[in-house]
């Protein structure tokens, strides 16, 4: 079973690729799985790719590498429910050092039926290219140290959502990335287009690739520093709306949260929700380089086509600030619409965390 990990920035368009990925490879009659992987216990993500009919597991409460057992665990489930021929395997979106953590243990120590194949790391070609350029990220630094040590070691660098650049700035972000970093593969990408898509599974199938073996030079110290800025939160909500038309409270629930973690100079990294029911959903993205405005007006199209009352959501978020302050300002938001006497919500999971000090299962220099 080949076993390609897939790590990367938060919002930087993962679970997309892997999602159109093993679509192209079932068609071909192929075997796929997935494990997803997050900070939080309640994963959007997770519960999107199992209502798109793709069969997911999950590792929760902290990145793979720290949680190497429960990884291979997942493998050992999936292999037995699934027997799957193409394993992808997405890393938490703070996450680096995937060589040394878990592809090396997972070659020489931690037999498992998968064969580490590739590692591909996405970026977010808007952020990657005010990267290259020199300027400002919204984030402090302990954050972009992760963000850096994930390009350097990737294997595969996909430079996603290619579409959202201007052509010349697409080009000029290849250029700048071969320039700072030669010999490095780079692969422009708009993982939304099955042509783009195949291309990237043309690459990491291919009999002449293999998975990188060189550890990741990092100072844990910083990236401790860096991961524990985050503040990760999970709610899941039973919602009961007066008529169908009330549905599109949600769209300004999100508005109210975003402009209360702006007030307070917090930075979102990734914020979505799905909202399931029946045989119904929709999932909503924000990051730190989308526009609220194009966003909401989306999600307000959306809305106006899912025709329904009463729902399940399931909310993440990933945020630069106060773990407390934030937890606020999401209760606040969603606790309080039920004043409103025009919806009822009830809070059925919750969770709240600051990732914790970095600490592998194994690590092999």
């Amino acid at each position: 079973m080949e076993l390609h990990l897939i790590g990367g920035f938060l919002g930087s368009g993962k679970t997309t690729a892997i999602l159109e990925a093993a679509r192209l490879l079932m068609r071909k009659g192929l075997r796929v799985g997935i494990i997803t992987n997050e900070q939080g216990r309640h994963l959007v993500d997770t519960a999107f790719l199992n209502a798109s009919g793709l069969p997911a597991l999950e590792v929760t409460g902290g990145c793979i590498c720290c949680n190497l057992d429960d990884f291979e665990e997942r493998i050992a489930e999936i292999t037995t429910k699934y027997d799957p021929q193409v394993l992808f395997a997405e890393s938490v979106g703070s996450c680096a050092d995937l060589v040394a953590t878990v592809i090396k243990p997972l070659s020489n120590y931690h037999k498992t039926s998968a064969q580490s194949a590739s590692l591909s790391v996405f970026a977010d070609s808007r952020m990657f290219l005010r990267y290259l350029r020199g300027m400002e990220l919204p984030f402090s630094e302990g954050i972009i140290y992760i963000f850096e040590k994930q390009i350097e070691e990737a294997h595969l660098l996909i430079a996603n959502k290619i579409d959202l650049l201007t052509p010349d700035d697409a080009q000029e972000l290849v250029q700048l990335a071969e320039q700072q970093y030669p010999g490095k593969r780079i692969f422009p990408q708009n993982s939304l287009v099955p042509a783009e898509v195949a291309e990237w599974l043309k690459q990491i199938r291919s009999l002449s690739q293999s998975a990188p073996q060189t550890s990741l030079d990092i100072n844990y110290d910083t990236y401790a520093k860096g991961e524990a800025r985050f503040t990760w939160v999970d709610r899941e909500f039973l919602i009961k709306f007066s008529t169908t038309e009330k549905i599109k409270m949600i769209a300004n629930w999100i508005i109210l949260i975003v402009r209360k973690l702006e007030t307070n100079k917090y930075k979102i990294a990734h914020l979505k929700f799905l909202i399931t029911a029946n045989s119904d959903n929709l999932k909503f993205n924000l990051t730190s380089q989308d526009s609220l405005e194009e966003k909401i007006s989306n999600l307000n199209t959306n809305l106006d086509q899912f025709n329904h009352k009463d729902l399940k959501m399931t909310f993440n978020a990933m945020v630069e600030g106060d773990s407390k302050i934030v937890d606020t300002i999401v209760d606040d938001v969603f606790l309080n619409a039920d004043l409103e006497k025009q919806v009822s919500i009830k809070e059925i999971k919750r969770f709240t965390r600051v990732p914790s000090y970095p600490k592998p299962s194994m690590r092999i220099n």
